[in-house]
């Protein structure tokens, strides 16, 4: 069937083992429920879903539930570049009974609900460090140890973020602590989100949330079976000539949960059972190994490994700079690219954190090894100095699924080979992303190492997206709690440089010189998916999403 011949309507089916609950905007900065989440959140800024990639400047935010983007010729920026005055469309609905319109309230309450201290979301920072009085807010608010929907609401409605200003229904004013020209794109991450009153009743990231979503997008959930199934329908209220992102085509978004390996899944999809993979970034199968990509979008670190170093575990091996030295200098990186080229991924050895293709990207390579293949006697050597001649133990967990089994497989036997025993200790998926997030659970884990991967959030003037989470002091996107105040000031620097792109990318490369010294991770590979995704016969019409993993639009596309 040819494209022109494939029509709109009928159910779209999606399989495989991506999560179906974590729903909640302010809580899914990351993970595969993003493309689910845009088709009924809408944001005050977002990014169109691209068909041609090969123009790297087209992937720019475009305005949503805001009616323009703020700058000096509209007057919504001010000279200072910290005021950003933002207008909302008009005719935008909730699907409440009866139907009522997004007010820039609204608005307020989404930013207020990322401080909720129970979901600690790694885009936070980005929040924090750029809206005056917001990292305030956020410390009053952990303060009051909320447990209750009740208490999450109390605090959100009696306090306010200094610079966030609802000046009427349809206007709200951003106050900046210092200039930021990637602000529009913050404010384009669907953590970002507004949130109508009827959440005031929800604890935020609770698994209440998908029973009562309210949507302003063309999708709406209408059914839901905990950790299994989720089926939206279309939404009565939306109107097309509002959104000038979206569209409204299948009938129905049907979503099965199964924990399946990627060859299941293939099968699935090829056998016409499934139109597209969930959880799982795959590529079509084209024969022969997928060449580089033929668009400048920036790589993603996927995946590092990281380690542990919650002060509370003083006694750690990993606390130790030259056991983690050991170990960077130990992995078979290209051992573990093999795994990844069985999906179809683009992959690179890896040996800076921030990727090529990003702001700041450095071609370096501390603990470089020939063909990435490792230098187990290298490691030998740097553990003995560390006070380690006859080896040790450390327990690495990992989430139990085949890819990240054979990932964790992969790096325990390299370390073996310099006498370290690794401990393998498989997750259930949703128990593993929770570790990561939670700095609570990393202090109560028996863990030493683990894998993670982190992707650009968006592509360009994006100096910030990989430090600034994955290090700073206290952020959730620091998994293994690492902590250095010269990084922290460093950072600092590169943020207070904005406007000066070559003083802040100098910032950014002392920073991540600095954290390479200390062995903080192990970048593993650099890696982006190749295109085109997987997808069955049926599916026509696929427009992709690059700042979400490059999934498809699933509100565009077409079954034939």
């Amino acid at each position: 069937m040819n494209t022109s011949e494939a029509r709109t309507g009928g159910r779209l089916r999606l399989y495989g083992p991506g999560d179906v609950d974590h729903l909640d905007p302010a809580a899914s900065y990351r993970g595969s429920a993003g493309p689910v989440i845009t088709l009924f959140a809408r944001q005050l800024f977002t990014y169109p879903p691209e068909t041609n990639l090969s123009n790297w400047q087209a992937i720019d935010p475009i305005p949503d539930l805001a009616a323009g983007i703020p700058s000096t010729y509209n007057a919504g920026l001010g000279a200072s570049h910290r005021c950003y005055i933002v207008h909302l469309r008009p005719g935008v609905f909730w699907d409440t009974t009866p139907p009522r319109e997004v007010t820039a309230d609204d608005v307020a309450r989404g930013i207020k609900r990322l401080c909720a201290p129970i979901l600690r979301s790694a885009a936070l920072p980005y929040f924090t460090s750029t809206i005056r009085g917001m990292e305030q807010f956020r410390a009053d608010y952990a303060a009051t140890n909320p447990r209750t929907a009740a208490d999450h609401a109390a605090f959100q409605n009696s306090h306010d973020i200094a610079g966030l200003l609802v000046i009427d229904d349809k206007t709200v004013v951003f106050e900046l602590t210092r200039p930021a020209l990637d602000f529009v794109n913050i404010l384009a991450l669907l953590c970002a989100s507004p949130a109508p009153v009827e959440y005031d009743s929800i604890v935020p990231g609770s698994a209440e949330f998908p029973h009562q979503v309210r949507s302003n997008g063309p999708y709406r959930p209408v059914h839901w079976v905990p950790g299994k199934e989720l089926r939206l329908a279309r939404n009565p209220v939306w109107r097309q000539e509002t959104d000038p992102s979206r569209q409204q085509v299948p009938d129905t978004i049907e979503i099965i949960r199964g924990e399946v390996s990627v060859d299941r899944t293939v099968h699935t999809i090829a056998d016409g059972s499934a139109d597209l993979p969930w959880g799982l970034v795959l590529a079509e199968r084209q024969g022969g190994p997928p060449g580089p990509p033929d668009h400048g979008l920036g790589y993603a670190l996927n995946p590092y490994l990281v380690f542990n170093l919650h002060g509370s575990r003083a006694g750690a091996a990993v606390h130790q700079p030259q056991v983690r030295q050991a170990i960077s200098y130990t992995i078979d990186k290209a051992a573990i690219a093999e795994i990844f080229a069985g999906l179809g991924a683009v992959t690179r050895i890896a040996g800076s954190i921030i990727p090529p293709g990003n702001s700041a990207h450095q071609d370096i390579d501390p603990y470089a090894t020939p063909g990435g293949r490792g230098d187990p006697e290298k490691g030998r050597a740097l553990l003995v100095q560390a006070g380690y001649p006859d080896g040790l133990t450390l327990t690495a967990v990992y989430p139990e699924t085949d890819l990240h089994t054979g990932i964790a497989r992969s790096y325990a036997a390299d370390l073996g080979k310099t006498g370290l025993t690794v401990r393998l200790v498989a997750l259930d998926p949703d128990d593993y992303g929770e570790l990561l997030r939670d700095p609570r659970r990393v202090r109560a884990q028996d863990w030493d190492i683990c894998t993670a991967a982190w992707s650009p959030d968006w592509f360009h003037g994006n100096g910030r997206v990989f430090l600034q989470p994955m290090f700073s002091s206290g952020s959730s996107g620091n998994y293994g709690s690492y902590r250095d105040p010269v990084v922290d000031e460093l950072i600092s620097q590169a943020l207070a440089s904005v406007e000066e792109p070559a003083r802040a990318d100098a910032a950014w490369r002392q920073a991540e010189d600095r954290i390479l010294a200390d062995a903080a991770i192990v970048p593993i590979l650099f890696q982006t998916p190749a295109l085109p995704p997987l997808r069955g016969r049926r599916v026509h019409g696929a427009a992709v999403m690059p700042t979400l993993d490059y999934a498809f639009d699933l509100s565009s596309l077409r079954l034939g």
